[in-house]
């Protein structure tokens, strides 16, 4: 079992429990009886596998189970997660959440490792903290433009970031609280992939906003790495901290590109809330979004942002997404039908019993590939 995990990820989990106990690499070291700190350093980077005897000496010193050693689909100690959260969450519930979002995380990247799925390639915006905000407006244009996203960039985007840029989304189910606050969304980043998750029960125009501001976030992460939780609130993201503030300037201009608004909003009409609010419905997009990015562009002034914002959503009410996404769903079916994973195991890292995982494959439209 060990040999079928690499040093590297072994490495992080070792570290990971270290680091929770509170322990230095000189404490574990002497309760292990290894002669020198540098076998434990050399372990934790990946550097030396751990032998047999070791994981079982770990797993006691450490507190942890085997199975937090040898998991395949655990992303414990690698993973860093940039949430966006209600304020109304609390720690714990957000820990919890981020555990069971980890497990599907590493299950897909153990899927994608099964059908040499993994890009050569990593993406990234020629972007940093001190680049201006006018800067991120035009790598997101840029961006439209080199994706082909078309007159209505929110349209397209989905389908452009999973393949042409290799970055897979997952529409998810999230924690909430009594009074409906929730997760929004959130990125994963991980070195050889990252994951953007977004709340599949949220409004349509949020769920586009949401997806353009985790793709800043996974296209500067190296550059700009966030804060682990920010706030969902409207209120809070006008005051948020510039690596936050440049991530929604991103996303404005990345939905509402002025290629678009020039073709689509007829200037004599600026004055006109009604009529800029039907063309926010027609680029997905609030028209509170729109007010401000016409504001920024000098289209409108205050008077007509407020007017604008008092607009009613012109978006028809539309069903949420299926659960996950059509690919991550098809790998899973591919690798339980080949005998590659077994459906039990499966059910247990995505959090399910088995009639729960039938459902899932009956909401994609495909056969359960096991007996119930």
């Amino acid at each position: 079992m060990l040999s079928n995990l690499s040093p590297r990820l072994m490495g992080h989990r070792v570290k990971a429990a270290r680091e929770a106990m509170g322990w230095t690499q000189e404490r574990l070291t002497a309760a292990m009886g290894i002669n020198d700190r540098q076998t434990l350093s050399d372990i934790e980077k990946g550097k030396r596998q751990v032998r047999p005897d070791e994981l079982v000496l770990l797993s006691d010193l450490l507190q942890r189970d085997i199975e937090f050693f040898l998991d395949p689909f655990a992303v414990t100690g690698e993973a860093q997660f940039n949430w966006r959260a209600a304020p109304e969450i609390d720690e714990g519930s957000l820990d919890g959440f981020e555990l069971r979002a980890g497990q599907w995380i590493g299950l897909l990247r153990w899927l994608r490792a099964g059908e040499n799925l993994q890009g050569p390639l990593k993406h990234s915006l020629r972007l940093s903290a001190q680049s201006s905000f006018e800067d991120a407006q035009a790598r997101a244009e840029a961006l439209v433009e080199a994706l082909d996203l078309g007159e209505v960039p929110a349209e397209r985007l989905i389908e452009r970031l999973e393949q042409k840029l290799d970055i897979p989304v997952l529409f998810v189910d999230t924690v909430q609280t009594d009074d409906g606050k929730s997760i929004s969304g959130a990125t994963c980043h991980l070195q050889d992939m990252g994951v953007i998750l977004i709340n599949r029960n949220e409004p349509l125009a949020r769920r586009y906003y949401d997806l353009a501001h985790e793709l800043f976030h996974a296209l500067t992460w190296d550059a700009m790495q966030p804060e682990h939780r920010e706030s969902n609130s409207l209120e809070d993201r006008a005051r948020g901290k510039r690596i936050e503030q440049l991530a929604n300037s991103f996303a404005a201009a990345l939905l509402m590109p002025t290629a678009t608004l020039s073709q689509l909003i007829d200037r004599r009409r600026t004055d006109d809330a009604a009529y800029l609010a039907d063309i926010a419905a027609q680029l997905r997009v609030a028209p509170s979004a729109l007010a401000w990015r016409l504001f920024n562009l000098r289209w409108i002034d205050k008077s007509m942002v407020e007017a604008l914002k008092a607009e009613r959503q012109r978006l028809a009410h539309s069903p949420a997404p299926k659960r996950f996404s059509p690919s991550f769903v098809g790998m899973l079916h591919r690798a339980i039908d080949r005998g590659q994973l077994s459906a039990r195991k499966a059910a247990r890292t995505m959090g399910m019993n088995l009639s729960q995982l039938a459902e899932l494959f009956a909401e994609h439209s495909m056969a359960s590939p096991f007996e119930l």
